[in-house]
């Protein structure tokens, strides 16, 4: 595969990562209908990304994502199951991502350094979606409710607690890393084509 399609895949899984950000806080924060387009621009780009590093179960991936989003904006929800579903669609996107990503920069002979970027990437992100699935089991919902009903924390509110702190600081550094190796991936695929 030509540097220049690593380049470009780069700069679209960059657009979807704001993309994603900013739908999270729409989503979360203001207004569904405007993350709801956003998450379906998140996935449109990552489609894309997914295609020129010619990586299909990241494309897969993407396509379920978009399908999935899409059902949410028209009102259909599994609740629990869609957040673990949606969890376990964007490691199938990143991972697969990563690896390809990795090969191109092999294949470039960038230093072991930059690519150990993308390996951090990889775990923290499993560690991220993989606390944020099981934080969103059934068995763990409605535990804050408990635990303010029954006056004090229940021992499955603290699981659940853990695993969001987690999940927090495994986005945070899973983030940055991404955003560091794929603007490494982006400048030195780009040097690379020319």
């Amino acid at each position: 595969m030509k540097p220049a399609r690593g380049a470009a895949a780069a700069n679209w899984a960059l657009g979807a990562l704001a993309a994603q950000l900013a739908a999270s806080f729409f989503l979360y924060r203001a207004d569904p209908l405007p993350g709801a387009v956003l998450m379906l621009a998140c996935y449109a780009m990552q489609m894309w990304a997914s295609h020129l590093l010619r990586c299909p179960v990241a494309l897969a991936a993407a396509v379920s994502g978009a399908a999935l989003s899409a059902l949410r904006l028209g009102g259909l929800s599994a609740g629990w199951a869609d957040d673990l579903l949606l969890n376990l669609l964007f490691l199938l996107q990143y991972l697969p991502m990563q690896r390809s990503f990795d090969r191109l920069m092999q294949a470039a002979d960038v230093s072991e350094q930059t690519r150990r970027l993308g390996r951090i990437w990889a775990v923290t992100a499993l560690i991220q979606r993989g606390a944020s699935m099981m934080g969103c089991l059934p068995v763990l919902q409605q535990q804050a409710v408990l635990s303010l009903q029954q006056g004090g924390y229940t021992a499955l509110f603290r699981v659940q607690l853990g695993l969001e702190i987690i999940a927090l600081l495994a986005a945070m550094v899973s983030y940055i890393w991404m955003v560091r190796y794929l603007w490494r991936a982006r400048v030195l695929l780009g040097e690379e084509s020319v």
